[in-house]
């Protein structure tokens, strides 16, 4: 740290004529570090002929390639019904008044399960979200089906507020199964 102090503070054509011999010829070096340029103080967009060529045009068969590529201001509305398709995702079949709870969809339409891992990956927690009504009747179904599946029940945690239960261990695919069978 000193020596950077040195360097900075003082030139380093003097510093280096110090310590070395008559015989040896210091280099000059005006300017230890400074700051060229910078996107600040680049000169300002001027005229669009001083860039890049380009032509505006409103053919339709030229903007297909275009709009390809352009991302979706809405989510297209997936398929309602008992459908088997290649990815694996199956729409919501039940109504918020079949049980006295319910889960929402994200709105991606997907199953709002998480996979949380802290300190380092050593603690998974299994994290379900978006949960309406009873949440205590949820639980006892979830921990009954795990229980079938695991042979053993996992501990959780309920958040009524949020309408958030946290099962600890890696039980995301089982609950999704659960959420499958049962329509959510």
């Amino acid at each position: 740290m000193a020596a950077l102090r040195i360097f900075a503070r003082g030139s380093l054509a003097t510093i280096l004529k110090s310590s070395w011999t008559t015989s040896h010829v210091a280099p000059i070096v005006p300017q230890i570090q400074q700051r060229w340029s910078s996107y600040k103080s680049s000169p300002t967009y001027t005229k669009p002929s001083n860039y890049t060529k380009y032509e505006i045009t409103k053919d339709p068969d030229e903007w297909k390639y275009v709009e390809r590529v352009l991302r979706y201001k809405i989510v297209p509305e997936p398929p309602t019904g008992d459908v088997e398709l290649s990815s694996g995702y199956k729409p919501a079949r039940a109504s918020p008044t079949d049980y006295s709870y319910f889960i929402e969809r994200t709105r991606n339409y997907m199953q709002p399960v998480y996979l949380d891992r802290s300190h380092r990956g050593i603690k998974i927690t299994t994290k379900l979200k978006k949960i309406q009504g009873d949440i205590w009747a949820l639980d006892r179904d979830i921990k009954e089906y795990l229980e079938k599946c695991k042979g053993r029940v996992p501990p959780s945690q309920i958040h009524e507020f949020a309408g958030i239960i946290k099962f600890k261990g890696d039980c995301v695919n089982r609950i999704k199964d659960w959420m499958n069978i049962k329509g959510f």
